[in-house]
């Protein structure tokens, strides 16, 4: 029989028992929510908690991609980008005892300010603060010495970047634009087509200890760059220059106050081959203001006007002037009202007359003609020539109001062209309501005045009077390619709509032929090539005080050859200073296109067809002759165009004038030497500006010097001509040097 268990054993136990109890209830109590914890860190926290630690150790660093290369459409390059390097710091791992060191070293190496760099040290919290940008291989050299030399890595390094270069410096500013900073697009087609040029940016990651020391490469990861994509313009690099050579050359010449505007323009395609404005700016600087006397002005103004004025003076240089801005188009629109007039057959062209007296009274205002007393009676094809503005008052009537209208809409000069640059302004017309309602609106819309358009709308239109009658979308790109250089898109012609017949097209390019033939145009004349064209004189109507303060723009549109455009071209000049028998589109701009067309059009490949009489003057390149025996020298010369004077009595050639190669008139006779050498003597060239070509040729003769002509020596009715520039005026020169003189037609008012 079991012994009974005494009771305090028995209490003991229950005690014990229900201690254990409690301790377990209050132990899960606890260290549950503990468990828990644990539970949720190792497990359900884990990969938050791993990312946390990750972006603790590690470092992200932008990979920048290449940026596109912008080609001319032969494949010369415009802008390109070079590999640079950025000096960066790491403000965290910088030690107090650096500092100085790190500070005084960088401003040695790179030139910059010491409170700069001392700035960006004192974010201790940042890993990457940019000291320097676009740092060259030389200079970044150096940089890599200092670092190495004084165990500066993980506090001082280089980051690789890339920078944008224009190898042509100011070529084409207006229209490529520039990139920022961040090497992203500001303006231009740089802007335009950032997106494409820009590229995607890749991305490196590596795990570093706190210590910026690297980790294995558990976590590295490295996302390629994806490099931005190539264009290729419509622009052409050599018809660039050509345009950019004259466009100064003119603006300098005629004291041009508010810049100029030159396009050149395929009227088949609508590819823009050229577009310059001047002045202009370097597009490797472009923040730097080009023009002396605006920078020198600027230097002298208190602090607290400088700011405002430099970047008024910077937009202004940036602006293309050619697409973002507008003028009176003045006379060169006369082409279009005759142009709707043929297409409405709102009168017989072989028959009409228009009489003009002088002045015609409108809506109660007087409208006068250029020429005093008036043009008298005239055809339609003289009212033209003449430039009459009476005579295209009647014109314009009789196409009427609402034709009229319509047909500028047609032209496109009352909406935007499309074309891929920034800042397109638009035409500035009045709404048909207003329009219609002033009967002088009818009257001075005519012959270009009281409205405006952009040098872009006015050779777009122009050129649909070349082409066919078709009105295109001027465009600038004409190729993208990616980086491997495979086409990503072409672009092709756009058709915007017809405007005119191909008949009436047809007889504007004759009439505009004439217009440079024996009208006002005369000054654009090309021996070898037909030009058409028209030119204008406007006044800045909008501007108080124009007339007297003689504020006008001259401008001068056309088309080469005639009859199978190949090229058009517009020269707008806003404000030329030159006294007022000389400020006219005529007298000014007409040349400028005559020159680009006289260079463009044989690299293009245009050959010259001359005219009977021009081939009499055609100009030759002297051949060389010396030590030929007297008989065979003077057979070359002739043979070459020449006529030939022997100097002396030797049975050889010893000497020529003019020298070998230089370009001549053909008949321009050439001296041979027989009996010595010619006279090394050296003369002044007096100056023949003013003269006739006939009074010029004879007091450069009498001087010693030969005498180029060149404009418009050849074109008909050359009874005004005058010497307007010449080379090495009053400089001294060898004996029997070639001197170019440019004549130009004087009596090219244009109303």
């Amino acid at each position: 029989m079991d012994k009974k268990v005494p009771f305090r054993y028995r209490y003991n136990r229950m005690i014990l028992t229900r201690v254990l109890i409690l301790t377990g209830i209050f132990g899960f109590i606890m260290f549950a929510p503990l468990v828990m914890k644990l539970y949720s860190i190792s497990i359900d926290s884990h990969s938050d908690l791993e990312q946390q630690m990750l972006d603790q150790l590690t470092r992200s660093y932008t990979i920048t991609p290449g940026r596109g290369t912008i080609y001319d459409r032969n494949g010369a390059v415009l802008a390109m980008s070079a590999s640079v390097e950025t000096v960066c710091i790491a403000p965290e791992n910088i030690k107090p005892e650096h500092e100085a060191l790190i500070a005084d070293g960088l401003v040695t190496l790179l030139g910059v300010k010491r409170e700069d760099v001392v700035e960006k040290m004192a974010k201790k919290n940042r890993a990457n603060e940019k000291i320097k940008e676009n740092v060259e291989k030389e200079e970044a050299d150096r940089v890599r010495e200092f670092i190495n030399k004084n165990k500066l890595s993980g506090m001082v390094f280089l980051e690789p970047a890339s920078k944008r270069y224009y190898p042509n410096g100011s070529l084409a500013s207006n229209i490529l634009g520039f990139v920022g900073s961040e090497s992203s697009g500001l303006m231009g087609l740089e802007a335009v087509y950032n997106k494409r040029l820009s590229g995607t940016p890749g991305q490196t990651v590596a795990a570093r200890t706190g210590q910026n020391v690297p980790l294995p490469d558990q976590y590295e990861m490295y996302y390629d760059a994806q490099e931005g994509q190539n264009l290729y313009l419509t622009i052409d690099e050599t018809i660039q220059h050509f345009v950019e050579k004259h466009l100064e050359t003119a603006v300098i010449e005629n004291q041009v106050a508010n810049r100029g505007s030159v396009i050149v323009m395929n009227p088949n395609t609508g590819a823009i081959l050229a577009m310059a404005t001047k002045g202009d700016f370097d597009l490797n600087e472009p923040r730097v203001i080009a023009d002396e006397e605006i920078r020198n002005a600027l230097g002298l103004l208190p602090d607290e006007e400088y700011a405002q004025a430099l970047s008024d003076a910077q937009q202004s240089q940036w602006r293309n002037k050619a697409i973002n801005d507008t003028y009176e188009p003045g006379s060169v629109f006369k082409v279009f009202t005759a142009a709707m007039a043929l297409e409405e057959n709102s009168f017989d062209p072989d028959t009409k007359r228009f009489v003009c007296d002088g002045a015609v009274h409108v809506g109660g205002f007087r409208i006068g003609c250029h020429k005093a007393g008036g043009h008298g009676s005239q055809t339609f094809l003289e009212s033209l020539l003449h430039s009459c503005n009476p005579a295209f008052i009647a014109i314009g009537n009789a196409v009427g109001p609402e034709n009229f209208y319509k047909y500028m809409q047609a032209f496109g000069f009352m909406d935007a062209t499309g074309i891929d640059l920034q800042g397109e302004a638009k035409g500035i017309v009045l709404p048909y309501s207003d329009y219609s309602a002033q009967a002088s609106a009818q009257a001075v819309y005519s012959f270009g005045q009281t409205f405006k358009v952009t040098p872009l709308q006015m050779i777009t239109a122009l050129s649909s009077l070349a082409n066919g009658g078709y009105l295109m979308k001027p465009h600038m790109l004409a190729e993208v390619t990616d980086s491997e250089g495979r086409t990503i898109e072409k672009t092709e012609p756009t058709v915007v709509r017809q405007v005119i017949s191909a008949e009436t097209s047809a007889t504007m390019r004759e009439y505009m032929e004439q217009c440079v033939i024996q009208g006002t145009g005369s000054n654009a004349y090309v021996k070898g090539y037909r030009v058409a064209g028209k030119t204008g004189t406007s006044q800045k109507r909008d501007i108080p005080g124009a007339n007297e303060k003689g504020l006008y723009v001259v401008s001068f549109g056309g088309y080469a050859p005639a009859d199978n455009p190949q090229i058009a071209v517009l020269v707008m000049l806003d404000e030329p200073g030159l006294e007022r028998g000389q400020r006219m589109g005529g007298y000014m701009a007409a040349p400028v296109a005559g020159k680009i067309i006289a260079d463009v059009l044989p690299y293009l490949g245009v050959a010259p067809q001359y005219t009977e009489d021009e081939a009499m003057t055609v100009d030759v390149t002297v051949p060389f002759v010396r030590n030929m025996p007297v008989g065979d020298a003077k057979k070359t010369a002739e043979q070459a165009g020449l006529k030939v004077r022997v100097v002396g009595e030797g049975a050889a050639v010893t000497d020529q004038l003019p020298a070998a190669g230089v370009l001549v008139p053909a008949n321009t006779e050439m001296i041979l030497y027989t009996g010595g050498a010619k006279p090394e003597d050296t003369v002044i060239v007096p100056s023949v500006i003013g003269q006739t070509p006939e009074r010029a040729n004879a007091i450069l003769t009498n001087a010693g010097v030969f005498m180029r002509p060149i404009g418009a020596q050849a074109s008909a009715g050359t009874a005004a001509l005058t010497a307007a520039w010449q080379e090495y005026e009053g400089e001294e020169v060898p004996y029997g040097t070639v001197i170019q003189v440019e004549f130009r037609k004087t009596d090219v008012r244009d109303g």
